[in-house]
């Protein structure tokens, strides 16, 4: 493919998703091979053209693949913050998915909005937590999947067998969906957030197995929060609310306690999310929204004020350096 005075040369995947910069809108300005990571099998569609820039794309995800089979120079983009080449994609797509931006409300019906689609251990023991202390019927929730979580509760990562029966307490009221049966967020109204003040997060990443170091990523999840006016908390890896402020959003740390973010101990973490999450159903929904007023359309202003051309060229750079 052509692109200007710029060609792509496309190589067969097994990953799903398409052209990445047709759809933010801009290419890297230089001639590369494109390849989609889904995971190390790919390794073996990749052309034989040594002169030209190898791109390896797998911003979406967390974890990198075993590249040992590639015998050439590359470029792996990711979407793992604390690794080399770390391309934020989840943003520019929350700003393409809700288009239309919201319109202040502060009259709404529910305190939280809670959307999950699979179903794994730290967002199990959040609805634990809504469901055993009363809180679910304020929120707005989902929750596509059911099943087994047992595994996530590794007592190396300070979890006990009272945490497991904890969050398999939910099990009678799962699967949940009341919205989509995809729970994907392209799919979903924009109403729920219209309906909602605070967006209870449950990260792709935060629980990690006790051989791997718990990877930095925020998602759509986080970022359409962002997009629609939320307030959130977040049960992310460590660090995810100082990511966001690294990228010019506003947190709430002068209203409840985001220590959280900070606690690298897993289920330390994940208790002390549960923690903020009472604190914050005790408040005045409604006056605290409105004491947040600037600093919500301020971070809405961030994310649709995305140079996406900026963050492209970085890419050049990398390619071409």
């Amino acid at each position: 493919m052509s692109i200007g005075k710029h060609t792509v040369i496309y190589s067969k995947t097994q990953a799903k998703f398409g052209d990445v910069f047709e759809f933010i809108g801009h290419y890297p300005q230089c001639d590369f091979i494109y390849h989609m990571v889904f995971n190390s099998n790919d390794f073996v569609n990749i052309p034989d053209r040594p002169d030209i820039p190898l791109l390896l794309w797998h911003a979406e995800e967390a974890f990198l693949e075993d590249t040992s089979s590639i015998n050439r120079d590359f470029v792996y983009v990711t979407g793992n913050y604390n690794l080399p080449n770390y391309f934020s994609i989840h943003d520019i797509i929350s700003s393409q998915v809700w288009k239309n931006k919201l319109d202040w409300n502060i009259n709404k019906s529910k305190k939280f909005l809670f959307l999950n689609g699979r179903d794994v251990g730290h967002r199990r023991y959040l609805l634990a937590h809504l469901h055993n202390n009363n809180i679910l019927k304020d929120c707005s929730w989902s929750y596509r999947e059911l099943e087994i979580v047992d595994n996530w509760f590794d007592p190396v990562l300070g979890f006990n067998v009272e945490d497991i029966a904890y969050a398999r307490s939910t099990d009678h009221i799962l699967p949940h969906a009341p919205f989509d049966n995809t729970n994907l967020i392209r799919n979903l109204s924009q109403d729920i957030y219209q309906d909602t003040y605070c967006s209870i997060v449950g990260e792709t990443t935060f629980q990690h197995y006790r051989t791997q170091v718990p990877p930095l990523m925020l998602t759509e999840k986080t970022y359409s929060a962002c997009a629609n006016l939320h307030m959130f908390i977040i049960a992310g890896a460590v660090g995810s609310l100082a990511l966001l402020k690294k990228q010019g959003f506003e947190t709430f740390d002068d209203i409840w306690d985001e220590s959280y973010d900070t606690i690298t101990n897993t289920a330390q973490r994940l208790r002390a999310v549960c923690e903020t999450i009472s604190y914050v159903n005790t408040l005045d929904m409604p006056k605290v929204y409105a004491k947040c007023k600037e600093r919500l359309l301020h971070n809405q202003n961030v994310l649709y004020g995305i140079d996406v051309k900026s963050r492209v060229d970085k890419v050049t750079e990398w390619l071409t350096k």
